[in-house]
């Protein structure tokens, strides 16, 4: 009786489309994680953050799965994959480049596109840059800064800010000067989070159902922090080596997205970047326009069979 009611399940799991491959490698502060859907050339799918689960692109790794092999990886620092130590020699841009070539290499690929979704654009970019020649193509998705400094953090903030209302903008102030003083409860945290990200979408009235993709699983905090005080440790800047990547850039993004200035800025430093937008979307266009989303991803993606 156990056996048929056994294939069952594995059979509806199957025709949902969420069939899935959850494998690891060994390297020496631990084990990384991946997850593998379908068959077919390779696409790495990388999330943003830094810190997001990486289940937050799985919607797309799924839809991908569908023509191509998708590969998520659990980012150093995410999910499952929490080198020992869990500090500030084993969380750098360096280690996370490295990482996807050890994935390369374990998996014995010798090119792979590489798909990446903000922060997951930075470190796409960032792998191509230190190894071009493993990279077919890069498909960006609303990517994060190109290089970190002052004047883009604050044009990112006042962005935000001017996608919000007065009572939104009062809030979100009141709020982050409680949390700073020490004196924020779990509460005030959530209602803070849900403020900002009200900041990064286009249709407010979808925030609470949105939130609930953006945070597919819990974020880790101290990845976060730990990988945002290395990229400015090493004055990140990929418009100093990027070039060295020659091949295809594609970039989707979200029209009305407070963030679209970082895809601007890259268009001016790779003046060939070939940029496609998602009308009434923000920073999250798989999520607030899934079908005009993947119809234009397809698009991308048939340049490359």
């Amino acid at each position: 009786m156990k056996i048929p009611v056994l294939l069952t399940m594995l059979l509806a799991f199957i025709v949902t489309g969420h069939a899935q491959q959850l494998d690891s490698l060994k390297y020496p502060n631990g084990y990384l994680y991946f997850h593998t859907y379908g068959a077919g050339s390779p696409v790495i799918v990388l999330s943003g953050g830094p810190g997001n689960s990486c289940l937050q692109q799985e919607e797309v790794a799924i839809e991908l799965g569908r023509k191509y092999r998708a590969i998520l990886p659990e980012q150093r620092g995410t999910g499952l994959s929490i080198p020992v130590p869990f500090d500030s020699t084993t969380i750098t841009l360096q280690s996370a480049v490295e990482d996807l070539y050890r994935l390369l290499q374990h998996l014995h690929l010798k090119q792979a596109i590489f798909y990446g979704h903000s922060w997951g654009a930075m470190l796409a970019m960032s792998f191509a840059a230190r190894y071009p020649d493993e990279v077919r193509a890069l498909v960006l998705v609303d990517p994060g800064y190109y290089k970190f400094s002052a004047d883009l953090l604050t044009t990112h903030v006042n962005n935000l800010r001017s996608h919000l209302g007065v009572a939104d903008v009062a809030l979100w102030d009141s709020l982050g000067k409680k949390i700073a003083a020490g004196k924020g409860t779990a509460e005030d945290s959530a209602r803070y989070n849900r403020t900002i990200r009200l900041g990064y979408i286009y249709n407010k009235s979808l925030i609470d159902s949105l939130m609930v993709k953006i945070y597919a699983a819990k974020p880790n905090g101290t990845m976060q922090q730990l990988m945002v005080s290395d990229l400015n440790r090493v004055h990140y800047d990929l418009s100093k080596n990027l070039f060295h990547y020659k091949g295809p850039v594609s970039i989707i993004a979200g029209a009305q997205d407070a963030l679209a200035f970082y895809t601007y800025e890259l268009k001016v430093i790779r003046p060939a970047i070939q940029l496609y937008w998602i009308q009434q979307s923000g920073h999250f266009p798989m999520f607030e326009q899934p079908t005009a989303f993947n119809k234009q991803l397809w698009a991308v993606m048939a340049a490359w069979p």
